[in-house]
């Protein structure tokens, strides 16, 4: 009898497991090959599911803005308050921060300022940050609190983790937060 596969199920796996690996490699430090050999699959089943490294890539980021890959809970158990959420999301970047770093930096290296404005990846993830924020602390002040969110992040890395993901929440937490429907 042949194996039943739920093929986007699988698809997500692999996508999942890909993103350890571009976060401990770069964006050019393994190729298709590389990249199957560390998830432990050969590379035509890693090329069946995608053809492309680049469309590999859309779809570990398309894991990594999820909620689940925001804040590190599944879909049902997104934070509910706003202090939850702060940090619980500066918790889950924290963990992987530096990798991703390096990852964004490898991925724009060569390219310019309008390419990167044009990347459709990057806008996926901008908006996701965004989005989240504005859930979080409301409209007007999203952009405020990513920069926040990621300065303070960046700060962190800077200082041997001197600086506590707890500061850096409260750094978004002072600011005026608008009551969205009136919850959270």
């Amino acid at each position: 009898m042949p194996k039943i596969i739920d093929h986007e199920t699988y698809r997500l796996k692999l996508a999942t497991k890909a993103v350890d690996v571009f976060i401990e490699h770069g964006y050019n430090g393994l190729g298709m090959r590389g990249i199957a050999d560390a998830i432990g699959v050969s590379k035509s089943a890693l090329y069946h599911y995608f053809p492309s490294k680049q469309e590999l890539f859309a779809a570990c980021t398309e894991v990594i803005t999820q909620p689940d890959g925001l804040y590190g809970v599944s879909d049902e158990t997104v934070p509910a308050t706003k202090d939850e959420a702060i940090t619980a999301l500066l918790a889950t970047l924290d963990s992987r921060f530096q990798g991703e770093m390096s990852l964004l930096l490898d991925y724009f290296r060569g390219k310019e300022a309008k390419d990167i404005a044009g990347d459709p990846l990057m806008a996926k993830a901008n908006n996701q940050y965004l989005h989240e924020m504005q859930n979080i602390v409301g409209g007007p002040h999203a952009k405020q609190a990513v920069a926040l969110m990621l300065g303070g992040l960046l700060m962190r890395l800077l200082n041997g983790n001197q600086t506590e993901i707890d500061e850096i929440a409260s750094w978004i937490k002072a600011m005026p937060l608008q009551e969205q429907n009136g919850d959270k």
